[in-house]
């Protein structure tokens, strides 16, 4: 859980590291004034990043959902979590 909500982060913060590495780079070529920051496009540009990772992550992670959902369940002393089964529907655990 802790490495999905650093990942998050990370892609909300990427807009201003890459924005303050632009300035540095800019103040080492020319040593020119610091610009005004664009702080509404960094946050907006950060949280287009999150919500497009949210999409892709809908997208691409979990299980499958053809089959049948079998409930977590109590098998020999162990505790069996819920599961899509592949097989035929109905078909006795």
């Amino acid at each position: 859980m802790i490495r999905i909500v650093l990942e998050r982060v990370a892609l909300f913060v990427l807009p201003f590291a890459l924005f303050a590495f632009y300035v540095w780079v800019l103040r080492r070529r020319i040593q020119a004034p610091r610009p005004d920051t664009p702080w509404f496009w960094l946050t907006a540009a950060g949280l287009v990043l999150v919500i497009l990772s949210f999409f892709y992550a809908g997208l691409t992670e979990g299980e499958s959902t053809k089959g049948f959902y079998v409930a977590p369940q109590y098998v020999n002393g162990k505790i069996v979590p819920g599961h899509v089964d592949q097989g035929k529907k109905g078909a006795p655990q």
